[in-house]
């Protein structure tokens, strides 16, 4: 059980420690929220990166969010799983799910939408990719930030949140790993 708990620790803390894409945002002119995982610590065996552009807005108005993640994988398919959270209004067509064809001509999938929100706060829109290729299948997890309002987060969140020894924050995102036994 001890070993359990310990091995859940390791992989959620390895885990958040790569998903908050926003640790690597920058803000243009007060409206525009930049960030990216290309050129930074990327998951062993899951060639996946994400590039993101979205804007701060008031209540009420809309985000463009801006989406797009890169793979040197060359053929099955990419899925993203889209957590929106709940506070925030997804305007027009937003999937659950996507799923893209992965091609030796195309490096760069992009994804494209809006959203909005009555309430003032920092929230995340939550991307868990999945790449089913040749050699199986490769996971990774994302956290896009979005600032609606004054742009701070809510103290009152339903986000489970944890503190690592070392106090930094660790949040908690759906995710998927496998794991071997080797005898």
């Amino acid at each position: 059980m001890r070993n359990r708990l310990i091995l859940s620790a390791i992989v959620v803390a390895g885990l958040t420690g790569n998903i908050l894409a926003d640790s690597n945002s920058t803000v243009d002119n007060n409206r525009t929220v930049k960030g990216t995982t290309v050129g930074k610590y990327q998951k062993p065996g899951a060639p996946i990166d994400i590039t993101y552009r979205s804007t701060k807005v008031k209540l009420n108005e809309p985000s463009d969010i801006n989406i797009s993640f890169t793979t040197p994988i060359k053929s099955g398919e990419m899925e993203v799983d889209i957590n929106i959270d709940k506070n925030l209004k997804s305007i027009g067509e937003v999937y659950n799910k996507i799923t893209y064809s992965l091609n030796p001509n195309q490096k760069e999938y992009n994804l494209n939408f809006r959203v909005s929100s009555s309430k003032n706060g920092l929230y995340y829109i939550r991307l868990l990719t999945k790449i089913n290729g040749v050699s199986g299948v490769k996971t990774r997890a994302f956290a896009v930030p979005i600032y609606i309002g004054n742009g701070k987060l809510q103290k009152k969140s339903h986000q489970l949140v944890m503190k690592a020894l070392g106090g930094e924050n660790l949040s908690i995102s759906k995710a998927e790993e496998s794991v071997e036994v080797i005898k």
